[in-house]
Protein backbone atom coordinates (compact mmCIF):
# COMPACT_ATOMS: atom_id res chain seq x y z
CA UNK A 1 0.00 0.00 0.00
CA UNK A 2 1.35 3.41 -0.96
CA UNK A 3 1.63 5.92 1.85
CA UNK A 4 0.48 9.46 1.02
CA UNK A 5 1.85 12.57 2.70
CA UNK A 6 -0.43 15.59 2.39
CA UNK A 7 1.70 18.68 3.06
CA UNK A 8 -0.71 21.56 3.69
CA UNK A 9 0.49 25.14 3.46
CA UNK A 10 -2.55 27.21 4.45
CA UNK A 11 -1.76 30.02 6.92
CA UNK A 12 -4.85 29.28 9.04
CA UNK A 13 -6.64 26.08 8.13
CA UNK A 14 -9.27 26.72 10.82
CA UNK A 15 -10.38 29.83 8.90
CA UNK A 16 -10.37 28.14 5.50
CA UNK A 17 -13.50 26.77 3.94
CA UNK A 18 -12.07 25.17 0.80
CA UNK A 19 -8.66 23.94 1.99
CA UNK A 20 -10.20 22.64 5.21
CA UNK A 21 -12.90 20.78 3.24
CA UNK A 22 -10.25 19.11 1.09
CA UNK A 23 -8.20 18.08 4.12
CA UNK A 24 -11.28 16.86 6.00
CA UNK A 25 -12.25 14.75 2.98
CA UNK A 26 -9.04 12.70 3.23
CA UNK A 27 -8.15 12.89 6.92
CA UNK A 28 -9.73 9.49 7.68
CA UNK A 29 -7.92 7.59 4.91
CA UNK A 30 -5.61 5.19 6.74
CA UNK A 31 -2.75 5.58 4.25
CA UNK A 32 -2.79 9.41 4.32
CA UNK A 33 -0.71 11.50 6.73
CA UNK A 34 -1.89 15.12 6.99
CA UNK A 35 0.98 17.51 7.73
CA UNK A 36 -0.12 21.11 8.42
CA UNK A 37 2.99 23.26 8.05
CA UNK A 38 1.58 26.36 9.76
CA UNK A 39 0.40 24.33 12.77
CA UNK A 40 3.75 22.53 12.97
CA UNK A 41 5.94 25.60 12.46
CA UNK A 42 4.12 28.72 13.72
CA UNK A 43 7.56 30.26 14.31
CA UNK A 44 8.74 29.35 10.76
CA UNK A 45 11.64 27.37 12.28
CA UNK A 46 11.57 24.33 10.01
CA UNK A 47 13.21 21.09 11.16
CA UNK A 48 14.83 20.02 7.90
CA UNK A 49 15.85 16.56 9.12
CA UNK A 50 12.34 15.79 10.39
CA UNK A 51 10.78 16.99 7.14
CA UNK A 52 13.14 14.97 4.98
CA UNK A 53 12.47 11.88 7.11
CA UNK A 54 8.72 12.40 6.68
CA UNK A 55 9.09 12.70 2.91
CA UNK A 56 11.29 9.59 2.81
CA UNK A 57 8.62 7.54 4.60
CA UNK A 58 5.95 8.24 1.97
CA UNK A 59 5.44 7.18 -1.64
CA UNK A 60 3.11 9.95 -2.77
CA UNK A 61 3.51 13.59 -1.75
CA UNK A 62 0.61 16.01 -2.16
CA UNK A 63 1.47 19.69 -1.89
CA UNK A 64 -1.73 21.61 -1.05
CA UNK A 65 -2.03 25.37 -0.68
CA UNK A 66 -4.06 28.41 -1.64
CA UNK A 67 -2.65 30.53 -4.45
CA UNK A 68 -1.02 33.64 -2.92
CA UNK A 69 0.05 36.23 -5.49
CA UNK A 70 0.40 33.54 -8.16
CA UNK A 71 2.61 31.45 -5.91
CA UNK A 72 2.59 29.34 -2.78
CA UNK A 73 2.28 30.68 0.75
CA UNK A 74 5.33 32.16 2.57
CA UNK A 75 5.96 29.22 4.93
CA UNK A 76 5.54 26.72 2.10
CA UNK A 77 8.17 28.58 0.07
CA UNK A 78 10.53 28.59 3.05
CA UNK A 79 9.82 24.87 3.54
CA UNK A 80 10.87 24.24 -0.08
CA UNK A 81 14.07 26.25 0.42
CA UNK A 82 15.01 24.36 3.60
CA UNK A 83 13.90 20.82 2.70
CA UNK A 84 14.73 20.47 -1.00
CA UNK A 85 18.49 20.47 -0.54
CA UNK A 86 21.23 19.62 -3.01
CA UNK A 87 22.35 16.03 -2.64
CA UNK A 88 19.15 14.99 -0.91
CA UNK A 89 16.21 16.32 -2.93
CA UNK A 90 18.12 16.89 -6.14
CA UNK A 91 21.51 16.17 -7.64
CA UNK A 92 23.61 17.89 -10.26
CA UNK A 93 25.29 14.76 -11.62
CA UNK A 94 22.14 12.93 -12.71
CA UNK A 95 22.25 10.38 -9.89
CA UNK A 96 19.02 9.53 -8.13
CA UNK A 97 17.76 11.88 -5.44
CA UNK A 98 16.00 10.67 -2.30
CA UNK A 99 12.74 11.76 -3.93
CA UNK A 100 13.30 10.08 -7.29
CA UNK A 101 10.24 8.23 -8.51
CA UNK A 102 7.89 9.34 -5.74
CA UNK A 103 4.57 10.58 -7.08
CA UNK A 104 3.86 14.29 -6.57
CA UNK A 105 0.57 16.14 -6.80
CA UNK A 106 0.17 19.90 -6.49
CA UNK A 107 -3.31 20.76 -5.22
CA UNK A 108 -4.25 24.42 -5.19
CA UNK A 109 -7.21 26.59 -4.41
CA UNK A 110 -7.78 29.87 -6.20
CA UNK A 111 -10.13 32.58 -5.01
CA UNK A 112 -11.48 33.57 -8.41
CA UNK A 113 -13.36 31.50 -10.99
CA UNK A 114 -11.56 29.40 -13.60
CA UNK A 115 -12.23 31.84 -16.44
CA UNK A 116 -9.82 34.28 -14.78
CA UNK A 117 -7.04 31.72 -15.37
CA UNK A 118 -7.09 31.64 -19.15
CA UNK A 119 -4.99 33.56 -21.69
CA UNK A 120 -8.08 35.72 -22.33
CA UNK A 121 -9.06 36.08 -18.66
CA UNK A 122 -8.14 38.64 -16.04
CA UNK A 123 -4.86 36.86 -15.17
CA UNK A 124 -3.99 36.24 -18.85
CA UNK A 125 -2.46 32.87 -17.94
CA UNK A 126 -3.42 29.42 -16.68
CA UNK A 127 -2.66 28.27 -13.16
CA UNK A 128 -0.19 25.79 -14.64
CA UNK A 129 1.69 28.66 -16.29
CA UNK A 130 1.63 30.86 -13.20
CA UNK A 131 2.73 27.98 -10.96
CA UNK A 132 5.31 26.58 -13.39
CA UNK A 133 7.90 26.90 -10.62
CA UNK A 134 6.23 23.88 -9.00
CA UNK A 135 6.66 21.80 -12.13
CA UNK A 136 10.31 22.84 -12.48
CA UNK A 137 11.02 22.07 -8.82
CA UNK A 138 9.33 18.66 -8.92
CA UNK A 139 11.12 17.78 -12.14
CA UNK A 140 14.50 18.75 -10.66
CA UNK A 141 13.75 16.60 -7.61
CA UNK A 142 12.95 13.67 -9.94
CA UNK A 143 9.34 13.26 -8.81
CA UNK A 144 6.81 11.40 -10.95
CA UNK A 145 4.60 14.44 -11.55
CA UNK A 146 0.85 13.83 -11.51
CA UNK A 147 -1.83 16.20 -12.87
CA UNK A 148 -2.46 19.35 -10.84
CA UNK A 149 -5.62 19.50 -8.73
CA UNK A 150 -7.30 22.90 -9.02
CA UNK A 151 -10.27 24.28 -7.13
CA UNK A 152 -11.39 27.67 -8.42
CA UNK A 153 -13.70 30.33 -7.05
CA UNK A 154 -13.06 29.66 -3.38
CA UNK A 155 -13.53 33.33 -2.49
CA UNK A 156 -15.99 34.17 -5.28
CA UNK A 157 -18.51 31.82 -6.80
CA UNK A 158 -17.86 28.33 -5.43
CA UNK A 159 -21.13 26.79 -4.29
CA UNK A 160 -21.38 24.45 -1.33
CA UNK A 161 -22.44 21.73 -3.75
CA UNK A 162 -19.35 22.29 -5.92
CA UNK A 163 -17.12 22.23 -2.82
CA UNK A 164 -18.70 18.96 -1.69
CA UNK A 165 -18.11 17.48 -5.15
CA UNK A 166 -14.49 18.68 -5.18
CA UNK A 167 -13.87 17.20 -1.72
CA UNK A 168 -15.33 13.86 -2.83
CA UNK A 169 -13.11 13.84 -5.93
CA UNK A 170 -10.06 14.70 -3.79
CA UNK A 171 -10.88 11.79 -1.50
CA UNK A 172 -11.19 9.47 -4.52
CA UNK A 173 -7.86 10.67 -5.91
CA UNK A 174 -5.94 10.16 -2.69
CA UNK A 175 -7.72 6.86 -2.06
CA UNK A 176 -6.64 5.67 -5.52
CA UNK A 177 -2.99 5.83 -4.44
CA UNK A 178 -3.60 3.12 -1.82
CA UNK A 179 -3.62 0.40 -4.47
Amino acid sequence: MSKVLLVVGHPDLSQSKANAALVDAVRDLAHVTVHDLYATYPDFQIDTDAEQALLAEHDVIVFQHPVFWYNTTPLFKQWQDKVFTLGWAFTMDGSASQLAGKKAVVAVTAGVPADHYTPEGANQATLETLLSNWHATLRLCQFDIQPMVKLYGTAFGLSDEDLTTAAKQYNELLASFAA
